[in-house]
């Protein structure tokens, strides 16, 4: 009986534990996904399809470090630029 009432309990942990769906709206030409423990730390992805037909993607993480994009199709990439100050050659 102990034996079941430990298992019980740690199924309800277990449950408990795992990640919930916060948000999941699927519309038309939106979409947007969310799963994690609300106030504490979530994941997700939103997309939609811009009137120009391309579908843009943004993936996040919001934890106790704030919100942050790790994957998107919607930002430019960023090429590294030459540092103030650094004149360029003259080919003479």
């Amino acid at each position: 009986m102990k034996v079941l009432l430990i298992v019980a309990l740690a199924l309800v942990a277990l449950t408990a534990a795992r990640p919930s769906d916060v948000i999941d709206i699927e519309q038309d030409h939106m979409e947007h996904e969310q799963e994690g423990v609300p106030g504490t730390a979530v994941e997700g992805e939103y997309s939609w399809v811009a009137p120009d037909g391309n579908e843009y993607v943004i993936k996040y993480v919001a934890d106790r470090n704030g919100y942050r994009v790790v994957d998107d199709n919607v930002l430019p990439e960023f090429r590294d630029a030459k540092p103030t100050g650094e004149a360029e050659e003259d080919d003479e």
